[in-house]
This record gives structure tokens, C-alpha cells and sequence, in this order.
């Protein structure tokens, strides 16, 4: 199996509009600006699906004297049979923004439906704040209250494109784990295996898809995912010019449904 993006066909009813379509409104070229922030101001991270039914995600982190580090996977909702992340890639303060946004649709959704919306339906709502600079009227909500809504009653404005790719991932207790990507311009991929976010994301794709197999365990991507982080940090020139090997850890984070969280960090110049 190659994991190759998808994209789905464009109609009049999607949830987004595609970048040929913004061009009449003269705003493509700050999409695609906003595509290039969210490549550029992200150092390397793969997001793999596994056979075992979790996510794994690996990245490169720089160490800063007295910052906390931050995980790579968020958690915006959780149940008894399921559990609802995001990975984002880019500026982290729109990232931040978005997951903020999202974790108030998903809590939304939970108070009037008492469920966990599911992994498309999330990716739609993130679309549409995407495309929020745009000006567009449209509601962001599905039945339940608008995420651009303030407290005060206020509507919040979005004055330009988000800079930061977010994949939206659900996994469920049964095994089954759904995932999706989200770009700045809005569109929403076809369901994934697996991405590479961040600097060197080409490169690492294309190495990932030679590596990777349907067979692989948990372990072994890991490994897998591990070993293409260091050579884009080295192909990309992030170790060396920004700093020494020992300036740098590898993070790997596993989520799945049984065992939550599980996060640890391994120096780059490690076995």
C-alpha cells in the first residue's frame, strides 16, 4: 500500500473551495504563503497510522534551557470508545488558535449530541475556519453553536490565512482508526495511512512510502519513522547549521485507546 494523498473532487456542495477557486478573490497568493509558513516554520514530523489501532508520531525537537516542552499530539476529545486528536504543523500560535477553535466545536457537539464527532466531520469544521478570512457569512457549526462565537456575542474575525497543516485523527476502541489532513487552503484529504509534516516533507514522504508496509509493527515504525527524521534534519541542514546533534532530541509519541498518551524522548546522536 503507498500512501499517497488523494484529494478529493471539488463540487458545489464541499465544505471547502479549492485554491483555483480563491483566485477570484485574489487570495491565492496568500494561500500559498500560508502553505509555505506551515512547511517552513515546522521542523520535521511523521504521523503514521498502525495495525495495532494506534497513532504514531514522530518528531524532531530542538532543546531550549527552561521551555517545557510541548507534545506533538493533542487530545480535543475523548470517551469510553473512542478518542479525538490533532497534529498540527507550522506557526504554532495558529495552530494553537485552530486547535482551540476545534476543541470548542467538539465540546459543543458533545453537550447537545453527547457524542465525539467523527474525524471528517472535525476536518470540515478546521476547513471552514481555514477559509474564515475570506469573509464568508456561513455559520462554522453542524447543528451545533458557531466556534467563531464569542461569549460576549460577538462574532470573531479571521483577518488572514492560517499558516499551519492539521491532521485530525480518531481512533476507535474497536481498532478502526480514522485520519485525515487539513492544508491551509482548505481541502481536506481522502482518509491516510500516513504524512510527513514540517520541513523536508517531500523528501520525507517519498522515503516513507518506500518504507513503510501494511505488515510493519509498532516498533518498526517507529524505527522507521525515527531514522527518515534524521535524514531530513541532516538533508535539510537543521543539524549543523541550527545547532549540533546534541542539540536535538527525536519525540515519539503513541496514542491509542487501552494506554492514552504515551510520550518519550531520545537523543538524536542515540542508537
Amino acid at each position: 500500500m503507498l500512501l499517497v494523498v488523494l484529494w478529493r473532487p471539488i463540487d458545489a456542495n464541499s465544505f471547502y473551495r479549492s485554491a483555483q477557486e480563491l483566485d477570484k478573490y485574489g487570495s491565492s497568493p496568500q494561500i500559498n504563503n500560508a502553505g509555505l509558513a506551515s512547511k517552513l516554520h515546522s521542523l520535521p514530523t511523521i504521523v503514521t497510522s498502525s495495525r495495532s489501532s494506534s497513532l504514531i508520531i514522530v518528531s524532531l525537537e530542538k532543546k531550549q534551557a527552561g521551555v517545557i516542552p510541548r507534545n506533538k499530539c493533542n487530545i480535543i476529545g475523548q470517551s469510553e470508545d473512542c478518542k479525538l486528536a490533532t497534529i498540527g504543523s507550522g506557526l504554532a500560535g495558529d495552530a494553537a488558535f485552530l486547535n482551540k477553535l476545534l476543541r470548542k466545536d467538539v465540546m459543543y457537539t458533545w453537550e447537545r449530541y453527547d457524542a465525539i464527532p467523527d474525524c471528517t466531520r472535525v476536518a470540515h469544521t478546521a476547513s471552514k475556519v481555514m477559509l474564515a478570512f475570506m469573509g464568508y457569512d456561513d455559520e462554522i457549526r453542524d447543528g451545533s453553536r458557531d466556534v467563531l462565537l464569542e461569549d460576549n456575542g460577538d462574532r470573531m474575525s479571521i483577518g488572514r490565512p492560517l499558516g499551519v497543516n492539521m491532521i485530525i485523527a480518531k481512533l476507535y476502541s474497536s481498532g478502526y482508526v480514522e485520519m485525515r489532513l487539513v492544508e491551509p487552503s482548505g481541502v481536506v484529504s481522502d482518509e491516510l495511512v500516513g504524512r510527513v509534516l514540517g520541513r523536508g516533507s517531500k523528501k520525507g514522504t517519498e522515503l516513507l512510502k518506500q518504507r513503510w508496509r501494511e505488515s510493519c509493527d509498532d516498533a518498526e515504525i517507529e524505527d522507521i519513522s525515527v531514522a527518515i527524521v534524521k535524514e531530513i534534519a541532516i538533508s535539510e541542514y537543521l543539524v549543523g547549521d541550527h545547532g549540533g546533534e546534541e542539540d536535538y532530541n527525536i519525540v515519539i509519541e503513541v496514542l491509542n485507546c487501552q494506554d492514552g498518551l504515551q510520550v518519550k524522548r531520545i537523543p538524536f546522536a542515540g542508537d
